[in-house]
């Protein structure tokens, strides 16, 4: 019945108000596009970003902002805060442009690319009949499900951009790219080293390093490009709802469990201010 009154409402546009945060965001649904903004997911993430901002809040960058989940948590908390948001599915660039105008949010600049360390014709492969599947990767190979269909996208080095994108001051690096973090660390590296910002990272598991040893590689040099960058590494430990802790790890084994994907990146300038306030949050939780 669920399902029935979903394919039904897919041939309307309407708006439904939701809150997250304490914040009332509108939620544009055009069609089959954004049922999922109607639940607040990964709740998790707002705690997590409440540290980080009273730290330094000044610019956030999103690496595949897919449909604006992180950028309502945001700026559920701070409004002015300035938002890059990388994104090179068109459907989901359509959709955020229209959740922005809706929501008369500020601060925002929306680039329909992703980012690589090449600049190129890419392909985005999709895994799911939905037109922002939050799956979809710019890896011919990273996943055993059968790719769906694929769409032409354009990569961009953040090096050959850098003239029409201001990243001074950044604040706050976001990836979630569906296993190209490598490609995107890579090719934000001087930011990186410039600029010093809060990372956080999905790096999904390699389930098994003798069926998986690329993954296993990326990972490697993932790891080894953001130690050498002076960082220091954590894992968010939480339920789909709750932050329960950040646990300090100096490596990430081998493992299954899609709840152990989700990494904060912390410079190790701004360590001890970190811990002392995360300390403080989940001792108030």
């Amino acid at each position: 019945m669920k399902s029935l009154i979903k394919k039904i409402l897919e041939f309307f546009n309407f708006t439904i108000a939701r809150k997250i945060n304490g914040t009332y965001f509108k939620i544009p649904i055009l069609g089959s596009l954004g049922f999922s903004n109607l639940s607040v997911n990964e709740k998790w993430m707002i705690d997590v970003l409440k540290i980080i901002l009273q730290i330094d809040s000044v610019k956030f960058i999103d690496v595949g902002a897919n449909i604006g989940q992180t950028l309502l948590k945001l700026k559920s908390i701070d409004k002015n805060i300035e938002y890059i948001g990388f994104e090179p599915n068109p459907n989901c660039i359509f959709y955020l442009r229209t959740l922005i105008k809706k929501n008369s949010i500020k601060n925002v600049v929306l680039v329909p690319i992703g980012i690589s360390t090449k600049n190129e014709l890419g392909e985005l492969n999709f895994y799911i009949e939905n037109y922002t599947d939050s799956s979809a990767s710019i890896l011919e190979n990273f996943r055993e499900n059968k790719i769906l269909r694929k769409e032409f996208i354009s990569l961009f080095d953040v090096k050959n951009i850098k003239n029409k994108i201001d990243f001074n001051d950044i604040s706050f690096l976001k990836v979630d790219v569906e296993g190209a973090e490598l490609e995107v660390i890579e090719s934000f590296k001087d930011e990186i080293k410039n600029h010093n910002p809060f990372i956080l990272l999905e790096i999904l598991p390699i389930y098994n390093i003798k069926e998986n040893p690329n993954r296993s590689e990326r990972q490697n040099k993932l790891l080894s490009i953001l130690k050498n960058l002076h960082y220091s590494a954590f894992r968010i430990i939480k339920t789909k709802e709750i932050l329960l802790s950040l646990k300090e790890i100096d490596r990430i084994e081998v493992h299954s469990n899609l709840n152990h994907c989700d990494y904060i990146f912390v410079p190790i300038i701004k360590l001890n201010e970190f811990k002392s306030l995360a300390n403080n949050l989940l001792s108030s939780n």
